[in-house]
C-alpha cells in the first residue's frame, strides 16, 4: 500500500532518481515523472551509468553482459534501474541496442544454454525495454522453469556417484553438490537462477492470469524448505564430461531462509537487501515466513519521526556485483545530510509496494 505522506517526505527531501520513481511508480503522476526527465539525465550519477551502459566500439571486454565490471550488463543496467531509468526512455533504448541486436541473433531453441543470453533477456525485460524478442524469450523461459521441480531430483550426483568421480581440485573434494553433466546437456539452464527472480516479475505486467499462475508456480517452489534443503549454495560444482570441474553460481535461495534475524546479525546484508527488493515483487514471497520476519527485523531501525536509516554499510555502493548488494545507492548525495534516511525509507517503501498494481498503471 502506498504511503502518500512518506511519498510526499521523499518528494520534498530526496535527490532527482528517488522523486522520479515516486512521482512514477507510487503516485502514478506520470505528468510530474515527465517533467523530472531532463534533470534526471543531469543527474551525476544518472550520466556515468548511462555512459557505461552504452557498449565503446569496439565493445570495452570480450564479455559484456558478465562480469564484476561496472561496464557489464547485469551491473549497469540493475543500476540504471535503481536509479529509475526504464525502456520507455530514449536515451536508455539506444544504450542497450548492442544487446538486444544480440539477443536478435541468438536462436531460440538455444537461447538458454547461453549464460549470457539469459542475462540479457531477464534484465531487458526488467528495464521495461519492450521488444517482442523479449517478451517471447521471457515467456519461453517461463516455461523452461515451470518444469524444473519435475527434474529437480536428477540434478546432483547421489554420494556413490560422487565416491567414483576423479580429478576433483582439493579445494572442493568435500563439496556434496556436484551437478550431473547430463542435466546442463538437456535442459541447459534450466534451473531457476537469481536472475529468474529479478526479471519474472516484469512478466505481471502483461496481466494474463496464466502467466501470472506460472510465475506464481514458480514462487511457490522456491519458497519451501525442500527447496533450499535441496539446492547447495551457488547450486555447487559442475562435473563436466571431459573430467573438468567449474563452480557455479547465482541460486535463488532467500539468504536468512530458516533465521532471518541471525542473518542480520552476521550475514551480508546487502545481498539480503537485494534480494529482498526483487522478492518483494511476488505476491508469493510477500507471503512467506521469510518476508515478515524481515519486515520485522527492519522494523527496528525506524526513526522517531515514522522515517528509517539503516547502517550505512548496508546501501553499499561499490565494483562488484549488483546482485550480490554492491550497487545499493538510489543515487542519493552521500555529502547530503540525511541521505540514509532517504534512502532507507525509500527502500522500505520499495518493500511494501503493491508493485503487481504499479505494474499495471506504469507507462
Amino acid at each position: 500500500m502506498t504511503n502518500t505522506a512518506v511519498c510526499d517526505w521523499l518528494m520534498a527531501h530526496a535527490d532527482t532518481p528517488i522523486r522520479y520513481r515516486i512521482a512514477r511508480e507510487f503516485l502514478l503522476d506520470f505528468k510530474t515523472a515527465q517533467a523530472l526527465e531532463p534533470e534526471l539525465f543531469k543527474h551525476k550519477a544518472v550520466v556515468f551509468w548511462l555512459a557505461l551502459l552504452k557498449p565503446a566500439s569496439p565493445p570495452q571486454h570480450r564479455w559484456m553482459e558478465h562480469g564484476s565490471f561496472d561496464f557489464c550488463l547485469e551491473n549497469a543496467l540493475l543500476k540504471a534501474v535503481q536509479l529509475g531509468l526504464h525502456g520507455g526512455l530514449p536515451p536508455v533504448t539506444d544504450a542497450v541496442g548492442f544487446y538486444l541486436d544480440k539477443l536478435e541473433r541468438c536462436a531460440p531453441e538455444t537461447l538458454f544454454q547461453d549464460f549470457s543470453a539469459l542475462l540479457t533477456v531477464t534484465l531487458l525485460s526488467l528495464a521495461e525495454v519492450r521488444h517482442e524478442r523479449v517478451r517471447q524469450a521471457m515467456l519461453q523461459r517461463l516455461d523452461h522453469l515451470q518444469s524444473f521441480s519435475l527434474h529437480a531430483a536428477d540434478l546432483y550426483f547421489s554420494a556413490s556417484e560422487r565416491a567414483k568421480l576423479t580429478g576433483v581440485p582439493a579445494c572442493w573434494k568435500n563439496r556434496e553438490h556436484f551437478i550431473r553433466p547430463a542435466f546442463i546437456r538437456e535442459y541447459g539452464f534450466g534451473f531457476p537462477l537469481l536472475y529468474d527472480l529479478v526479471g519474472l516479475h516484469s512478466l505481471y505486467r502483461l496481466q494474463d492470469p496464466e502467466t501470472d499462475r506460472k510465475i506464481d508456480d514458480i514462487l511457490r517452489y522456491l519458497s519451501t524448505d525442500a527447496f533450499h534443503r535441496l539446492i547447495g549454495n551457488g547450486y555447487g560444482i559442475l562435473a563436466e564430461e571431459n573430467g573438468a570441474y567449474h563452480s557455479m553460481g547465482w541460486d535463488p535461495k532467500y539468504p536468512g531462509w530458516f533465521d532471518v534475524p541471525a542473518y542480520l546479525q552476521s550475514g551480508n546484508m546487502p545481498r539480503l537487501l537485494f534480494f529482498a527488493l526483487h522478492a518483494a515483487r511476488y505476491p508469493v514471497a510477500r507471503a512467506t515466513r521469510w518476508f515478515a520476519d524481515l519486515l520485522h527485523c527492519l522494523d527496528t531501525y525506524q526513526t522517531a519521526e515514522g522515517c528509517y536509516a539503516f547502517p550505512a554499510e548496508w546501501l553499499a555502493e561499490k565494483t562488484g556485483y549488483a546482485v550480490l548488494g554492491s550497487h545499493l545507492s538510489f543515487g542519493e548525495n552521500r555529502r547530503k545530510h540525511g541521505w540514509r534516511e532517504i534512502e532507507s525509507t525509500f527502500f522500505m517503501q520499495l518493500l511494501t509496494q503493491d508493485h503487481r498494481t504499479a505494474q499495471h498503471g506504469a507507462s
